[in-house]
């Protein structure tokens, strides 16, 4: 369970770093970029935590994807930035695409048990 809460952590500190890069981009400053850099890399510390006990092509593609779609929100609502029908049906391929994966690891073997 604790991993999970590392993989969540993960995914807010990602989003907060990815949102630095619109400040970054507009007021270019140290404690800009400080900022940035420390989330992006209290993101990958975390990550790394989660992965520990969660599989990692479950734990990334959660971590990418709900950040995704979380810094899709954060443009919407925060930058004006368009949110069309297209971006919707992603951001549900995404979310399915997550559902999947977090409950294919029960019923899965592992790469090399495949062929059997």
């Amino acid at each position: 369970m604790l991993q999970w809460c590392a993989l969540f952590i993960a995914i807010i500190t990602e989003v907060a770093g990815t949102t630095m890069l619109k400040f970054v981009g507009e007021n270019v400053s140290v404690l800009n970029y400080g900022v940035l850099l420390f989330m992006v890399g209290l993101s990958y510390f975390f990550l790394a935590k989660a992965v520990t006990k969660i599989p990692l092509s479950v734990a990334y593609a959660t971590w990418e994807g709900l950040g995704l779609v979380a810094v899709t929100g954060i443009g919407c609502l925060l930058f004006n930035e368009v949110m069309s029908m297209k971006k919707i049906a992603g951001i549900g391929a995404i979310l399915v695409g997550i559902i999947l994966l977090k409950y294919g690891m029960s019923d899965t073997k592992k790469c090399g048990d495949l062929n059997e």
